[in-house]
């Protein structure tokens, strides 16, 4: 039991820095009545995924002790880079800045007007401060996004994902408004996150599967962009 939890915690850490604890994060409703002086809407700009997941949940790996754990470690971490070949570097697909233009155009849609901020980032992670960002703005919304493929075990199918933390946070007074983990396909730990569902064309029966349709497999995380860019905006809508 030992050896599984060190396991998970080291994978948690591969999985994405700015996913640290999600399982816990509260989630915090926006009020509307509340809020209806929102105007301007600032998106601090997120730096691309370096890497996209392909995790196994169930390695057989963590079942035999620290070797057993390195060895699954190294197995998730090849995956991950031969998956990123394929579909970041070989087709250009930039998941983080597809989602970003989406959810420019969804809030739009839900009435506010957006700008676009760059931020001091150095990590793919939620900023720790938000002071002297941009005062045109009347609230910044940060986010964290995570994409890739999972599957619960080696006889499983992987299955597409899209993990997104999302903060809108009132320039003013720091106060955070709104906060909430959505998952898109494969659903992790969090009581509180909202839960998008996949379609099962988009399932691969293994690793193989997966990275001999490279182009399918970057459907399938692409269809939950607007899913998920969705949910947030009706979450904001007033």
């Amino acid at each position: 039991m030992k050896t599984r939890r060190l396991f998970m915690c080291v994978a948690a850490v591969l999985l994405a820095v700015s996913f640290s604890g999600c399982a816990g994060i509260q989630r915090q409703a926006f009020n509307k009545d509340a809020n209806r002086d929102i105007k301007k809407i600032g998106i601090i700009e997120q730096i691309e995924q370096e890497k996209y997941l392909v995790e196994n949940m169930g390695h057989p790996g963590m079942a035999f002790g620290l070797i057993g754990g390195a060895i699954a470690l190294a197995d998730i971490t090849a995956k991950r880079n031969e998956f990123t070949k394929l579909v970041k570097d070989a087709r250009g697909f930039r998941v983080v800045e597809e989602f970003q233009k989406m959810l420019l155009t969804e809030l739009e849609g839900a009435g506010y007007s957006m700008k676009l901020i760059k931020g001091p980032r150095a990590k793919h992670e939620l900023l720790e401060k938000y002071e002297g960002l941009d005062d045109e703005v009347d609230v910044y919304l940060d986010f964290t996004l995570a994409a890739g493929y999972f599957c619960a075990s080696s006889g499983s199918d992987y299955i597409p994902s899209i993990n997104t933390l999302v903060r809108l946070v009132k320039r003013d007074t720091k106060e955070i408004l709104y906060q909430e983990l959505i998952y898109y396909g494969y659903k992790l730990q969090g009581k509180e996150a909202a839960c998008i569902p996949s379609e099962q064309q988009y399932y691969f029966k293994d690793f193989e599967a997966l990275k001999g349709k490279p182009d399918l497999a970057i459907e399938g995380v692409r269809k939950g962009v607007p899913l998920v860019s969705s949910h947030i905006a009706q979450s904001l809508r007033r």
